[in-house]
């Protein structure tokens, strides 16, 4: 091809110069190339030596040095012989057009390797803490991500495993209360079980980052796929128990939202966690509702309704309607009568 060739070749040398001749041993150990790779070029045409020796062996010359320079730096590119042929010798292919090739299959490499290092992540958490596995622990851990990745991406596995961590020391606590609970055999659908109910739901927020669509796939997944190991001292009794006590504590708030309006409460949860346990802390502290830190206070509260509420007023004022008169929703909420009452002097104030 014009221009790739004498970008690849040395510059023009006197004719008067008497031609170097090499035999094929010679050039591979000058090029780093073994003979046998020599051979095979000259066998598909791709380099052939332009001279023989009276005794049959393969002579290069000058020229045909050069084209296995270029050769030998298109190939450290990444670009096909096939292809390293028809831009030697000024075929149809062009130069930027085998880059973008090579470029895109770079890119496809680059993205399966980033892929493969998530899931070898994923697998090292799966595997934390259990010291050197057994050969039996490795393929259970392999069944495990084949399961885990019928419901998720490596990515979101991956997200999934690194938020546990901030809150996996709550779990066994709550998971032991709801155990005597339902040794008591208080019933999922009371009242009494939905202080436990607000935990676990704080929790589960906490760790899916409010993502009530993860939430959904990860207990189908667990009901779906019996023989996958519980974390925290959990069992599919305890998951069935608690979640129609969550599904009751929901049907009660869809009175009041829809869907995906409580999806939109959900992502706001631990907002609205950091801000109760705010009042709390100021109320416990016996600050007055006039001072500036309550009024503060006072104004992130109607921040956060208004961006839960997504700026509609109405169903901010449903929303407050739903936790002042439903006691089901009431229970475990640190938003207690007079907490209302503190915000409500404070936003006056």
């Amino acid at each position: 091809m014009p221009g790739v060739r004498s970008a690849l070749e040395p510059g023009p040398r006197r004719a008067d110069t008497v031609p170097m001749l090499l035999k094929v041993g010679e050039l591979a150990k000058r090029t780093g190339l073994t003979v046998r790779a020599l051979h095979h070029y000259d066998s598909i045409g791709l380099l052939r030596p332009s001279g023989r020796s009276e005794g049959g062996y393969r002579l290069y010359n000058r020229e045909d040095v050069a084209r296995l320079h270029g050769i030998q730096t298109l190939r450290q590119m990444g670009v096909p012989l096939a292809d390293v042929a028809q831009l030697l010798d000024g075929g149809a292919s062009s130069l930027p057009a085998i880059l973008a090739r090579q470029l895109s299959a770079l890119d496809q490499e680059i993205a399966r390797t980033q892929a493969l290092r998530k899931r070898l992540g994923v697998m090292q958490r799966v595997l934390a803490g259990g010291g050197q596995p057994e050969i039996d622990d490795w393929l259970a851990s392999l069944a495990m991500m084949r399961t885990f990745e019928q419901y998720f991406s490596v990515g979101e596995l991956e997200l999934a495993f690194e938020r546990w961590k901030q809150c996996a020391a709550e779990w066994p606590s709550l998971v032991q209360a709801i155990h005597a609970a339902m040794d008591r055999g208080v019933p999922p659908d009371s009242v009494e079980i939905q202080p436990l109910v607000q935990q676990w739901m704080d929790l589960a927020a906490r760790w899916m980052d409010g993502d009530l669509d993860f939430l959904g796939r990860w207990g189908s997944m667990l009901r779906e796929q019996p023989g996958l190991p519980l974390p925290a001292g959990m069992d599919l009794a305890l998951l069935d128990y608690i979640d129609v006590a969550i599904q009751r504590r929901m049907a009660v708030l869809a009175r009041y939202v829809s869907p995906e309006q409580q999806q939109r409460l959900a992502s706001n949860r631990p907002q609205w966690r950091a801000l109760l346990e705010r009042a709390e802390r100021l109320m416990a502290d016996g600050v007055p509702p006039q001072a500036e830190a309550a009024r503060e206070l006072a104004r992130d509260w109607q921040a956060l309704m208004d961006r839960t509420a997504g700026h509609d007023a109405a169903l901010g004022d449903r929303l407050v309607a739903a936790y002042e008169n439903e006691p089901l929703l009431q229970a475990g909420m640190a938003f207690t009568p007079a907490l209302r009452s503190y915000v409500r002097q404070a936003a006056g104030a």
